[in-house]
């Protein structure tokens, strides 16, 4: 398997970890190599002024100045190295040489030096480059000074810091040839966790969302495992919340559909027996009610499933009194053929020109469910409200009818629940969808029952 992929988990921590490593590898070797060649300085200094100092006991002092006692010989033989040949001389305060094979030429600062002070500088000479120390001495008994002057070639140190190069830097490239691979198998061994997870989540499917195991999950990933179990959860509540729709959708239509297949087959059989006579207008009426109640459920349970996923909706101003009118003309029609009372009840506030922003077709449609229920479950009165309050709409619907128990509340907002006492006329879903409408609208839908009010009373609360 290749481990250079793009977007690898893998692939950047090899990099990142190489980079690192390469950096502090650079960074320490530089360093050390810094160091070494410092401490090397230091101690060729040292040797240097040695040189120079083993120099300085062959000067004699007389009552005129100093004197270099030895000869030349012996005093290369003092500076002797086998690298390279040393230069030196000896002068006065005058400047005369008093012992030397080379002319070095001292620094103006070389005045402000010190008695028995070394004084380190470079210099270029017809020789080389070279570092010279340059010592004054000086004897209380006799008049004037001498400068012992020591110079050796900067190529011996130059071969010394590449050999001190060299000792640093060669083990620490061949140490890469065991770091890299240890970085792999490390990184390979720390990312195997992830790829056990990786493969527990594969495994996972729709008929298997169960939670994944924490046991096994490093700590740096347990948040996000938690995070997918909290998703695998909510998936699987939300399939069986599916299945058990599509179940009791099935259940509805088929009691309908059923009838409907029956008054089909009586029918044909009428006609079959008797062509000529007329279609039995009881079983047309039947057929009527029965596949109007299939198109209402139909209607609904499109309704229902739409509002399902949907996070946006579009809005549009109204205005409030002139649209509870046309609830009340629309309602009153119905009621007054049936022999029963509608009355509406509008805040004086809003009789103004209020304009209410929200959308009238999904508010029309929760208003006409809850009315609905009213008509069908509750008494012979409904009244319908609208007030206004705290910078909130509300719309409310109350019969007059025996209302359910206060533990049936919750229930009244799941699909398909109709009580013990239902009849023919709904199925259950006129609440629910009116309450999911209203999510959608930003506002609430509540449910008040005997004693609070008489009958039962459904509130919609929406934002003004």
């Amino acid at each position: 398997m290749n481990i250079f992929q793009p977007e690898s988990l893998r692939r950047n921590l090899v990099l990142t970890f190489i980079w690192l490593w390469v950096a502090s590898a650079l960074a320490a070797t530089l360093v050390a190599f810094w160091l070494a060649g410092r401490s090397a300085q230091i101690s060729f200094d040292r040797i240097l002024k040695d040189d120079a100092l083993a120099l300085a006991t062959q000067l004699d002092w007389d009552p005129l100045g100093p004197v270099f006692a030895a000869d030349t010989h012996t005093a290369d033989y003092l500076i002797f190295d086998s690298l390279s040949p040393s230069r030196f001389m000896v002068i006065n305060q005058n400047g005369k040489k008093l012992i030397g094979n080379a002319l070095l030429t001292l620094p103006p600062s070389a005045d402000q030096q010190k008695a028995g002070v070394p004084l380190f500088f470079d210099s270029d000479t017809d020789n080389g480059s070279l570092r010279v120390v340059a010592i004054r001495m000086e004897n209380k008994q006799s008049r004037g000074y001498a400068w012992v002057v020591v110079g050796e070639s900067q190529a011996k140190r130059n071969q010394i810091s590449k050999e001190l190069a060299a000792a640093i830097f060669l083990p620490a490239i061949g140490l890469a040839v065991f770091i890299v691979p240890l970085l792999f198998a490390g990184i390979r061994y720390g990312l195997a966790p992830a790829n056990a997870i990786n493969n527990a989540v594969s495994l996972r499917g729709i008929d298997d969302l169960s939670a994944i195991p924490l046991s096994q999950v490093p700590v740096e990933l347990r948040g996000l495992i938690s995070h997918i179990n909290d998703l695998l959860q909510r998936l699987q509540e939300a399939i069986a919340h599916e299945r058990r729709f599509i179940s009791d959708a099935a259940h509805q239509l088929r009691t309908p559909l059923a009838g409907i297949k029956l008054l089909v087959d009586d029918l044909m059989r009428t006609t079959q027996a008797s062509p000529s006579a007329p279609p039995d207008q009881e079983v047309l009426s039947e057929l009527s009610k029965a596949s109007a109640r299939v198109t209402q459920l139909v209607k609904q349970l499109l309704t229902l499933a739409r509002s399902e996923g949907v996070n946006s909706i579009e809005m549009s101003a109204i205005e409030l009194g002139s649209f509870v009118n046309d609830i009340k003309n629309q309602w009153e029609p119905i009621f007054s053929k049936s022999s029963k009372e509608f009355n509406l009840t509008l805040d004086p506030i809003a009789l103004g020109e209020i304009q209410f922003k929200t959308n009238a077709t999904l508010l029309k449609e929760i208003l006409t469910n809850l009315i609905d229920n009213a008509f069908n479950y509750g008494g012979m009165t409904v009244n319908f409200e609208l007030n206004l309050h705290e910078q909130s709409v509300l719309f409310k619907v109350r019969d007059s009818g025996e209302g359910v128990w206060a533990g049936d509340i919750e229930k009244m907002l799941t699909p398909f629940w109709r009580g013990q006492d239902h009849s023919q006329h709904g199925v259950g879903l006129g609440l629910p969808i009116a309450q999911k409408t209203c999510s959608l609208l930003g506002g609430t839908l509540s449910i008040q029952v005997r004693p609070e009010v008489e009958g039962t009373q459904v509130t919609v609360k929406l934002p003004l």
